[in-house]
């Protein structure tokens, strides 16, 4: 080869690389929010009882648009700079299962009109909720936080265990007192359940939330006492045994989606919602204990 065609071929060689550089964009710089978990307020237009919460994930959306849904903690990349409004949902696991997410429509959203983006950078951001104001759309109902001597929830159905306060800081969740199980291992019946309570159908979002820790399986049914018909019975969830590595007692937050079963139910007057200890079979039963605090329903009218 000569060495001017040489020539030749590099400058063509350099104006196509040079021309591919004009034509393609520089990629924009992101910018980044780190958000490592939820913090919950009281809304004192509320009676919405207990703050505790397990906020799983943001759901982040930039000026009304879903950038998406992220569990925490997370550093997420967002393609804007400059003023823009920042909205953060509370999501959640939907009756524990990682599967099913909800941004809960109980919470309020975390929102900032004026949030600004800089690419580049990271901004650290805790999200502060709230439940939501009731007025005419929402409705929450404490059924039992065990502060008082007066325990709404009872034992029933021959159940050889009393569900009981108790106010031994080795058992009680938050405040002053929880309610507590205590199984021996000769025990073959274990059940709690609440007050029967009215609740919309329709659709409308339907909740039973809890704290509680537990060594057995702990099943959570429906009950729905129907006028003139038979009553019906609803399996809404298995809560795994909550004992950690170490073989200590956990306390966790379960949402319980009930609409299911208050929108499924024949002709309906009430409900209650009861608990029963797995110890069907022998190899079950063992000494142990159930605990379970702030029991409230959450719905929509």
């Amino acid at each position: 080869m000569s060495l001017n065609r040489f020539a030749l071929l590099f400058i063509v060689a350099s104006s196509i690389a040079t021309g591919c550089q004009l034509i393609d964009p520089i990629e924009d710089v992101p910018s980044y929010i780190q958000i490592d978990s939820f913090r919950m307020e009281d809304n004192l237009l509320a009676d919405e009882g207990s703050l505790s919460h397990d906020i799983r994930d943001a759901w982040v959306f930039i000026d009304d648009e879903m950038i998406g849904i992220f569990e925490l903690p997370a550093k997420i990349p967002i393609l804007e700079d400059g003023t823009h409004k920042l909205t953060i949902g509370p999501g959640i696991f939907i009756s524990t299962n990682s599967l099913r997410r909800d941004n809960y429509p109980f919470y309020n959203a975390f929102i900032d009109e004026n949030f600004n983006l800089i690419p580049g950078e990271t901004q650290f951001v805790t999200p502060v909720s709230s439940y939501r104001t009731p007025e005419n759309t929402y409705s929450y109902e404490i059924i039992d936080d065990f502060e008082s001597i007066v325990v709404q929830v009872d034992s029933f159905g021959g159940s050889q265990v009393a569900i009981k306060q108790t106010e031994d800081p080795g058992y009680v969740f938050e405040g002053d007192g929880s309610g507590l199980m205590s199984i021996k291992s000769t025990d073959s019946l274990a059940f709690f359940r609440t007050p029967v309570r009215d609740f919309p159908g329709g659709g409308n979002l339907t909740y039973l939330e809890i704290d509680y820790y537990t060594d057995f399986t702990l099943s959570v049914y429906g009950r729905a006492i129907n006028a003139g018909l038979t009553d019906e019975t609803f399996e809404l969830i298995n809560l795994k045994p909550t004992t950690d590595e170490d073989g200590e007692d956990v306390w966790k937050k379960a949402y319980i989606n009930m609409t299911s079963m208050t929108s499924g139910a024949s002709n309906p007057s009430g409900f209650y919602i009861f608990f029963s200890v797995g110890l069907s079979q022998s190899s079950q039963r063992k000494d142990g204990f159930v605990g379970i605090d702030n029991i409230k329903f959450m719905y929509q009218k």
